[in-house]
């Protein structure tokens, strides 16, 4: 999340040349990536991908799911109160 994004009037939009990758550690091949510029140009929050266990292996799932509303509605779409 970008701190205070709504007070600052900031999304990762702004941000030039900003991206996240998750690289494979053994053959250092990129698994995802996602350019927040154009991806994310009114996110001020963003959920990547999941990281989760199954059947004893590591699995990435890319999600790419932006919100406009910071931390707050991230966690609010999973029941969470962020207050």
């Amino acid at each position: 999340t970008i701190h205070d994004a709504q007070a600052r009037r900031q999304s990762f939009g702004q941000v030039s040349g900003a991206f996240i990758r998750l690289v494979n550690d053994d053959n250092q091949t990129e698994v995802a990536r996602y350019d927040l510029t154009e991806d994310a140009s009114t996110e001020t929050a963003m959920l990547f991908g999941e990281l989760y266990r199954h059947n004893g292996e590591w699995k990435f799932r890319a999600v790419g799911q932006g919100y406009a509303g910071g931390l707050a509605s991230v966690c609010a779409q999973y029941g969470i109160n962020a207050s």
